[in-house]
C-alpha cells in the first residue's frame, strides 16, 4: 500500500523519531495542497483536524445521539440503531453512548498500542466519535419518519421503509469509510495489520457492545 510523503513525516513525528517542529518544517517544504473541502472533507476530516478537535466533535455527536433517543431510537450496538417500543431512560441512553463510543475507542487504541509503541488514546476517541456522525444522521431520519407499527402481522415494506433502508446503508458505508481512514491515520498501520485488525476490531466492538447493551436492559 502506497504511503504518501506527508503520511511518512506524520508517522515519524508520531513515533517521536523527529521533533514536531522539524516535522512541520518538512511538511512546509513539500508541495502545498489545497485544503479538503466539501465531500472530500466529509470522507476524510482527520487529516485536517487533530485528535483533540475530533474528540470534541465526537462528544457533540454523542450528545446529539442522546437527544435523538427521545424520538424512540436506540443505539443498541456499535453498528446498530433501532426503533424501541418505548423511550429509554436518559441514564440508559448515556450508558449506551459510553458502550458504542469510548469502549470501542479503547479497543482500537489497545490494538494499535500492541503493534506500535506510541499512539494516543485521544486520537482513537476522536476517530470513533466523529465517525459516528453518519449514524446519528440516519437515526434522526428514523426517529422523525418511522412509520407506526402495523396492527397485526410482520413489518410492511413501504416506499418510506425502502428509502430509509437505502439511506441507512449509505450512512453505514460512510461511517465505515470514516472509521477506516481515521484508524489508519491515528494508528499509522498499513497493509495486513490495518485491514485485518480493523475488520476484527469492528466485529469485536459489535459483539462487546451488544452484550453490554443487553445487560443495560
Amino acid at each position: 500500500m502506497r504511503i504518501t510523503p506527508d503520511e511518512r513525516v506524520r508517522a515519524l513525528v508520531r513515533d517521536h523519531v523527529i521533533e514536531p517542529a522539524e516535522g512541520e518544517r518538512l511538511l512546509a517544504t513539500m508541495s502545498p495542497r489545497p485544503p479538503r473541502v466539501g465531500w472530500r472533507l466529509a470522507l476524510d476530516p482527520f487529516e485536517r483536524f487533530g485528535g483533540e478537535i475530533a474528540a470534541v466533535a465526537g462528544l457533540a455527536v454523542a450528545a446529539l445521539s442522546v437527544a435523538i433517543t427521545r424520538l424512540g431510537v436506540r443505539f443498541d450496538g456499535f453498528l446498530d440503531l433501532h426503533m424501541a417500543p418505548e423511550v429509554v431512560p436518559i441514564t440508559t441512553a448515556l450508558l449506551e453512548q459510553v458502550v458504542v463510543w469510548p469502549l470501542p475507542a479503547l479497543l482500537f487504541w489497545a490494538y494499535a498500542r500492541l503493534l506500535r509503541c506510541r499512539v494516543r488514546f485521544v486520537d482513537f476517541l476522536g476517530v470513533t466519535g466523529l465517525s459516528r456522525a453518519p449514524l446519528a444522521l440516519a437515526a434522526v431520519v428514523l426517529g422523525l419518519l418511522a412509520p407506526a407499527p402495523p396492527a397485526a402481522g410482520g413489518p410492511v415494506l413501504t416506499p418510506a421503509v425502502a428509502a430509509f433502508a437505502v439511506l441507512a446503508a449509505l450512512c453505514l458505508a460512510w461511517f465505515l469509510t470514516l472509521l477506516t481512514r481515521g484508524f489508519k491515520n491515528a494508528s499509522g498501520l498499513r497493509g495486513a495489520p490495518l485491514i485485518a485488525g480493523l475488520i476484527g476490531l469492528v466485529l469485536v466492538a459489535e459483539i462487546v457492545s451488544k452484550v453490554a447493551v443487553a445487560r443495560l436492559g
